[in-house]
């Protein structure tokens, strides 16, 4: 560790086999302790270089510099197979992120932000997998946008999971738990719901990666307020692919 900024280093391994795992697309977005808010991290130890966030492992491992004042620090992981992690509270003395093979259901958590206005797509960094059949979406409002309304879908249906859901109140938006349409907004999108005006879920037909592959977002409304928060992907993970 150089004087004023911190090392961190993790490897991914199998749990079954104890092996490292060689992992060269999976990607990990770093995050402040507790919050959605992304971390400046660094390629060395000097800081003088600014690292991508999320950023790419490579043979499976992921290598940073964050300043030194930073002790602690929450992890977001897709691994290339599929796998999705949500790690908190990690700090430099933990190197290993164990992946279990077999485990079939999955979450990908991945963290949102907006400076007040509505403002263009944002892609995420995270893709929808050809191992991945998303079945479900949930919203975690940390910071109110006053008056923000998210979509939420892929880059070739830019709301095809969420589709105009107010962020205005911290917390699990109440129309996103619930089944049937409720009201005009905070809908499922096309991707998890059948016909516009009903919005009855799909069961057997779900998101997959032909939806389009990057995941997105955007603030349609403009909002008096910065907010953030996590939008938390339910997915059935298929090894065979």
């Amino acid at each position: 560790m150089a004087s004023g900024f911190r090392e961190w280093y993790f490897q991914l391994f199998n749990t079954r086999t104890r092996a490292a795992i060689d992992d060269d697309s999976g990607i990990c977005n770093v995050l402040t302790e507790n919050s959605p808010v992304e971390i400046s991290i660094y390629t060395s130890g000097n800081g003088q270089t600014a690292a991508s966030n999320p950023l790419a492992f490579t043979n499976g491992v992921i290598n940073f510099w964050t300043a030194d004042t930073v002790t602690a620090l929450d992890l977001s992981v897709q691994t290339a197979t599929g796998h999705g992690f949500f790690l908190e509270s990690v700090n430099e003395s933990n190197h290993r992120i164990d992946v279990d093979p077999d485990r079939i259901h999955q979450e990908l958590i991945i963290p949102y932000t907006y400076a007040g206005a509505s403002e263009t797509i944002v892609d995420t960094g995270f893709d929808v997998l050809a191992t991945m059949i998303v079945t479900d979406i949930h919203l975690d409002v940390a910071a109110v946008m006053t008056g923000g309304v998210l979509d939420i879908g892929t880059s070739t249906d830019t709301d095809g999971f969420a589709d105009g859901v107010a962020a205005s109140v911290t917390g699990f938006p109440i129309t996103l738990l619930e089944e049937a349409i409720v009201s005009t907004s905070a809908l499922f999108g096309a991707l998890l719901a059948m016909a516009t005006g009903t919005y009855v879920r799909k069961k057997y037909r779900q998101a997959n990666a032909t939806s389009g592959a990057n995941i997105v977002y955007t603030n349609t409304t403009i909002s008096s307020t910065a907010g953030n928060g996590y939008i938390a992907l339910t997915y059935r993970r298929t090894p065979t692919r």
